[in-house]
């Protein structure tokens, strides 16, 4: 537990290459302004994609919903992606890279948090399994063949989706906070709000925000094992989309349109994780904090 707690430490100090980066700039955004700016980063971002691009550029009458998502995934978080560039840029004074994109390894760590990604969602998918709560819906086919050209087109809004929550929740705010203060205040403070934002979504319990708690954490440490954001980018862009487009099942509330496979969850809330979906459930806590643990204890090994 003492081998743990120190490796803990190791990964929070201010001397990890990830806060190193944040101080590559001329200054560092002060926490009376990361706080709210993130969230008004996705105000802005959303309001000028969803209603000023969407209805008066645009002037088209009706989308598709397979057009509607990807240009919710790829517009409205490209933008919020393009207003956190600018801040960087003309106020930091710093690159975008020293968000955590570092050069060293980048595909490699990006694959591989991918994979850790849609792994772990599969663990928790069989367990649901193993418990009798997940099954495929009645009166329709298992699997999808048709949705997966279109599952695979929204995989690249995913990648943008999934990365622009990475870079501004933890690339950014958590970095920033942790560069010029302390790295536990950035977690907690990055944390804590990216739990209130999903918190919004509908069918949040207290087993949710738990999750979510957890979910930014163990991104954060995928960060400080790493020193970049890559592995985590991968990872949960691969989560959000296989819950998604491949199991069908709800993303923080939110239900999608289709899937590869037609499943449905039926059975305790805790275990289902109710109208939140997987992510409320107490299989997900597991597997989260499993995830944690093993990079805590690979850190460690690592180390000696």
């Amino acid at each position: 537990m003492k081998k743990l707690i120190e490796t803990i430490r190791i990964l929070f100090s201010s001397e990890n290459d990830f806060f190193v980066l944040a101080k590559n700039g001329k200054r560092i955004t002060h926490i009376a302004i990361a706080i709210p700016l993130l969230i008004v980063f996705f105000i802005v971002g959303f309001i000028f994609s969803e209603f000023v691009l969407y209805q008066i550029i645009l002037q088209r009458p009706k989308f598709t919903e397979v057009f509607n998502e990807f240009y919710t995934l790829v517009v409205s978080f490209g933008f919020v992606m393009f207003l956190l560039w600018l801040w960087v840029h003309f106020f930091e004074k710093r690159s975008f890279r020293t968000l955590g994109l570092t050069k060293g390894r980048a595909f490699f760590k990006y694959i591989t948090g991918f994979l850790l990604g849609f792994i772990m969602l599969s663990i928790v998918i069989g367990l649901m399994a193993v418990f009798g709560t997940i099954g495929f819906k009645e009166d329709t086919d298992p699997f999808s063949i048709d949705f997966l050209g279109i599952m695979i087109l929204l995989l690249i809004g995913y990648v943008i989706q999934g990365a622009t929550e990475e870079l501004i929740a933890r690339g950014w705010q958590f970095q920033v906070i942790g560069a010029r203060y302390r790295p536990w205040l950035g977690a907690l403070i990055s944390s804590l709000i990216f739990t209130l934002i999903h918190g919004l979504n509908t069918g949040i319990s207290v087993l949710a925000i738990i999750n979510l708690l957890l979910f930014a954490l163990m991104l954060i440490i995928f960060i400080l094992y790493n020193h970049s954001i890559w592995a985590a980018c991968g990872w949960h862009t691969a989560w959000n989309w296989a819950m998604e487009n491949i199991y069908g099942l709800k993303v923080s509330g939110s239900e999608g349109f289709g899937s590869l496979l037609n499943l449905t969850a039926e059975g305790p809330k805790y275990i289902t994780g109710g109208e939140f979906g997987p992510e409320g459930s107490i299989l997900t806590t597991f597997v989260l904090i499993a995830g944690m643990l093993t990079v805590i204890i690979l850190k460690s090994k690592e180390k000696n």
